[in-house]
């Protein structure tokens, strides 16, 4: 008899940032081995949009608002899901200021960076992923079972090779790779704490994403990256599923990098 241990069928996901570029990706993996998929935002509107993109697919799926620096906002979705679903097993906690989602300041210099942006990246990258954890993390104790992906990044395992940003328009502020070096941090912190009682807690990291990157940035990337490329949204989705799923049972504490080979050299 064999046994799929990639199964989630009828396991509940609340994946967070769900309007953004990755978790889309991060429902359909999920949900082509069976789970439920709750994705939640600030933005309501783009949730919805996304999720009916992913009804498209016939996957199951419903959206949530969910400011993630608010812990009665977690509470509220908690509750929300709990009366719909009756329990949650997993959690991917995904939002973050990036590239794509920035805030106000986000390619000022770090001698100008403002406390305003630090305090609002820091916010939702670390602190969202913290009253996250903490919050459905106590009902996954409850159950006796759960796990817990925080995204990670590159910047927060190295430093931005800041070199390859002058002239592309594009650029990482010190308030991101701090804040991601934070949530590797809380991921083993929280893991040894829950491993023994049922819950596992992991991180994932993912290389540079392709999201129509062109010219400069997109030459140099390419140069620095031992794989020569760029990584594909899609490509995250074996790990997602490891992460959730009874194959990385024995897996606590663990930044899964998915990157090219990007942080090898």
């Amino acid at each position: 008899m064999s046994i799929n241990l990639f199964d989630l069928t009828d396991r509940v996901a609340i994946i967070t940032g769900g309007a953004g570029l990755l978790a889309y990706e991060h429902a359909i993996a999920l949900s082509a081995y069976g789970a439920k998929i709750i994705l939640t935002d600030f933005n309501e509107d783009k949730c919805k949009m996304a999720v009916a993109e992913l009804q498209k697919l016939h996957i199951n799926a419903v959206a949530k608002y969910c400011d993630v620096t608010q812990k009665q906002s977690w509470e509220k979705l908690l509750d929300e899901v709990m009366n719909e679903f009756g329990k949650v097993d997993i959690l991917i906690n995904n939002a973050g200021f990036t590239n794509q989602s920035k805030s106000a300041n986000f390619d000022a210099s770090f001698e100008n960076f403002p406390l305003e942006d630090w305090n609002a990246i820091i916010n939702v990258n670390l602190t969202g992923a913290f009253l996250g954890c903490q919050t459905i993390g106590k009902q996954m104790l409850v159950q006796g079972k759960g796990s817990i992906i925080n995204i990670a990044s590159l910047y927060g395992v190295v430093s931005p090779n800041h070199a390859i940003y002058p002239g592309t328009g594009i650029s990482q502020p010190v308030a991101y790779s701090v804040s991601k070096h934070g949530v590797v941090a809380l991921t083993k912190y929280i893991a040894t704490l829950w491993a023994s009682k049922g819950v596992r807690v992991n991180a994932l990291t993912p290389g540079g994403i392709f999201n129509n990157h062109q010219g400069l940035f997109l030459e140099r990337f390419q140069q620095l990256n031992p794989i020569g490329r760029m990584s594909d949204k899609t490509e995250l989705r074996g790990g997602i599923v490891y992460l959730a799923s009874d194959a990385s049972s024995h897996v606590v504490g663990h930044n899964l990098i998915i990157d090219g080979g990007w942080t090898v050299w």
